[in-house]
C-alpha cells in the first residue's frame, strides 16, 4: 500500500509548474497549491505567480518525519543547484496544515477561521437523517462534505460571472493627447497579465501525486500535464513538468546550514550560513592536505584548495557578469570603518586572494568592534543600505558551499559515483 505525505514549503511562490524528483527511496512532486482549505475565502482565479507550492512525497512504506525531511532536503539541494535564484526550502516558522477533529460534525476551512458541516449519512450509521430546510436547495446531502458542497454551488456561479467579465469589451473613442495615443475600437475591461487557473483547477491539484506524472515521463523530453478541464476564459490548460533525478544523500548538518542561507533574506545572516558550510572543514581540510595552519584564514585557504583549483577560481571570476566582476575586484564599502579591499587579480594565487576577501567580509559581518589594536575596523550595520553590499560575496560563498557539500559526499562515500 502506497504512503503519501504532504510537506509544507517556504518561499515557494511562483514556481508555476510541477517538479518531479526521483532517484531516492521515495519520489517527490512539488506542485502549486492553495493552502488553508479556502471556502469563504476562495478566489475565482489564482495567478500562478502568486501560488505557493507543496511537496507531495510518495513511497511504498511510511517514513519517520526525520527521514522524510531528509529526503526532501536532498532533493531540494539538487533543485537549488539548478536554480540559484530560488529560495525554496521546507524550513517553516508557522504551520499551515492541521488535523480535523473526527469526533466533531464540522471540518475546519479558511485557515481554521471557518467550519464546514461534514456528515456521512451513507457510511456513518449514527447519522439518521440530513434534510434540507429549504425545498429549493438541490445539494446532494448524501455527499459527506455538505458545507463545502453548498459553498461550491455559490462559487460555481461566481466563477462563471468572472469568466464572463474576462471576455467583456466596450467600444471606445479616444483622441490622442500629450499623455497617450488615441484609439477607436473595442477594448477589454479586464486584462490579466500573467498565467492563471480557476479555483476548481487549483483545488484539483491536491489529487495530483508523483505516480500520475512519473508513469508516462521521459526525462529527456519536455513534459506537460493536463489540468482539470474548465470553461473559465483564459485559464491555463497544462502545466510543465521539470524532472530532477537525484540519488545522493548529503550530510544533514551541511544541508541545514545551506538551506538556512537559501531561505535567509538578511544578507548578513545568509552569508554566515553559507560560510558555516565551509567552516565545517576548517580542521579537516588542512589535515587532508597535510598542512599545518595557525589561523582561521589559513584554514579557509586550505578549504578552498581542497575544493577548487586556480583554474576554477579564474574561470569563476572571468565568467561573472561585468557588474559582478567589478564588484568583486573593487573596494567593498562597509557601514563603518575602512572598505574591504577588492580581489587583486595580480596576486600570485587568486585562490588565496579570494580566501582573504571572503574572510574579511566574514569578520566585518561577525564583529562589531569599533577598533582593533587602536585602528578602526570594518563592520556592517544590520538592515542598513550598505549591508546589501555583502550580496556579491554571497554569490561566491554559496558556490563554494555547494562544492563543499559535494566534496564531503565524495570523501564520505568513496565507492559511490
Amino acid at each position: 500500500m502506497a504512503h503519501h505525505a504532504l510537506i509544507q514549503l517556504s518561499t515557494s511562490e511562483g514556481i508555476g509548474r510541477f517538479i518531479l524528483f526521483e532517484g531516492l527511496d521515495h519520489a517527490m512532486l512539488v506542485k502549486p497549491t492553495v493552502y488553508g482549505s479556502p471556502v469563504l475565502t476562495a478566489q475565482a482565479i489564482y495567478f500562478l505567480e502568486q501560488m505557493e507550492s507543496v511537496a507531495h512525497v510518495r513511497g511504498e512504506r511510511a517514513l519517520p518525519p526525520v527521514e522524510l525531511e531528509y529526503i526532501v532536503d536532498n532533493y531540494l539541494f539538487e533543485f537549488a543547484k539548478r536554480h540559484p535564484e530560488t529560495r525554496m526550502t521546507f524550513r517553516i516558522t508557522e504551520g499551515r496544515f492541521w488535523e480535523d477533529d473526527f469526533s466533531s460534525m464540522y471540518n475546519s476551512a479558511d485557515q481554521m477561521f471557518t467550519e464546514t458541516l461534514a456528515l456521512d449519512q451513507l457510511n456513518d450509521p449514527s447519522v439518521l437523517e440530513i434534510r434540507a430546510l429549504n425545498p429549493a436547495d438541490d445539494i446532494d446531502l448524501n455527499d459527506w462534505n455538505i458545507g463545502v458542497n453548498h459553498a461550491n454551488s455559490v462559487l460555481t456561479e461566481y466563477v462563471e460571472n468572472v469568466s464572463a467579465l474576462l471576455q467583456k469589451k466596450v467600444m471606445v473613442r479616444v483622441l490622442p493627447s500629450e499623455l497617450r495615443d488615441g484609439y477607436f475600437g473595442k477594448l477589454r475591461v479586464i486584462k490579466p497579465h500573467a498565467p492563471y487557473i480557476d479555483v476548481f483547477q487549483a483545488i484539483a491539484l491536491e489529487d495530483v501525486h508523483p505516480d500520475l506524472l512519473g508513469a508516462n515521463s521521459d526525462r529527456d523530453v519536455p513534459a506537460r500535464f493536463r489540468l482539470l478541464d474548465t470553461t473559465t476564459y483564459g485559464c491555463e490548460t497544462e502545466l510543465g513538468i521539470e524532472q530532477i533525478y537525484a540519488t545522493k544523500r548529503y550530510t544533514p548538518i551541511l544541508l541545514s546550514h545551506f538551506f538556512s542561507g537559501v531561505k535567509e533574506r538578511n544578507p548578513l545572516k545568509a552569508y554566515l550560513a553559507y560560510y558555516n558550510v565551509l567552516e565545517y572543514y576548517f580542521e579537516e581540510a588542512p589535515a587532508l592536505l597535510l598542512k599545518s595552519v595557525r589561523t582561521e584564514l589559513e584554514q579557509l585557504k586550505c578549504v578552498l584548495e581542497l575544493l577548487t583549483t586556480e583554474a576554477d577560481i579564474t574561470a569563476k571570476l572571468s565568467s561573472a557578469p561585468a557588474d559582478t566582476h567589478t564588484a568583486i575586484t573593487s573596494p567593498l564599502l562597509t557601514s563603518v570603518g575602512p572598505a574591504i579591499h577588492g580581489v587583486d587579480q595580480s596576486k600570485p594565487s587568486l585562490r588565496d586572494e579570494f580566501a582573504r576577501w571572503l574572510y574579511e567580509i566574514r569578520c566585518a559581518v561577525v564583529h562589531s568592534k569599533k577598533t582593533r589594536r587602536g585602528s578602526p575596523t570594518s563592520g556592517f550595520e544590520p538592515y542598513s543600505a550598505t549591508s546589501s553590499n555583502v550580496t556579491v560575496g554571497i554569490q561566491i560563498v554559496r558556490w563554494l558551499a555547494i562544492l563543499c557539500i559535494e566534496k564531503d559526499y565524495d570523501l564520505t562515500n568513496p565507492s559511490h559515483p
